[in-house]
């Protein structure tokens, strides 16, 4: 009898555990900067730090992304970044790399009954500093650089919608950065370029 009753509510409680699954977020491909052109140095090696801490809080959003800006910046200059050799070094620091939302207001009343209102805005920063260090750590030239861009979601947006959202805001930002950087080398560090 008890296995009977335990076996009726579990089929009973099957619709209800289902309805509390969460729905699989969106898949993603690789964020790579293969297809940039790439920018040759005359140094012996690069190295590549992100000193941009996640805080992990709120108004931050950097750790729910599918690719966070920071990642994105380190595989930008794996990707297209390339030593051609000499004896200095080239070290690029990531100093900012951050996502924050802000939520925005929604309309009221019988006019916010029937419109869609943005509910919130993401604005993303990147920023780096490119530098030419000697065998004894000495900086010989810097060039830094930096992109932001927004964008906002609609309150009846989806997790799937959001995460599609994020990934395109980190894909764009790094397109501005690339825009933004290559004057600087050119600028700052044209006499090492190769």
């Amino acid at each position: 009898m008890r296995k009977r009753l335990a076996l009726f509510l579990f089929v009973l409680m099957l619709p209800l555990l289902s309805a509390c699954e969460t729905p699989p977020s969106a898949t993603f491909p690789e964020l790579t900067f293969r297809h940039k052109q790439p920018v040759r140095l005359a140094v012996g090696s690069i190295e590549v730090f992100n000193e941009f801490r996640m805080p992990f809080a709120a108004p931050n959003v950097e750790h729910k992304m599918p690719v966070a800006p920071g990642p994105a910046a380190e595989r930008w200059g794996a990707d297209v970044l390339q030593a051609m050799g000499g004896t200095d070094k080239l070290v690029m620091v990531i100093t900012d790399a951050s996502v924050t939302e802000t939520p925005l207001k929604k309309k009221t009343g019988l006019t916010g009954a029937f419109t869609t209102d943005q509910t919130e805005r993401y604005a993303a920063r990147i920023a780096v500093r490119l530098e030419i260090r000697t065998p004894e750590n000495k900086r010989r030239a810097v060039a830094e650089a930096f992109a932001t861009r927004s964008a906002t979601i609609a309150e009846d947006a989806s997790l799937a919608d959001r995460e599609t959202l994020w990934y395109k805001l980190t894909e764009e930002l790094m397109d501005d950065f690339d825009t933004a950087v290559r004057p600087q080398i050119t600028a700052h560090l044209g006499e090492f370029l190769r």
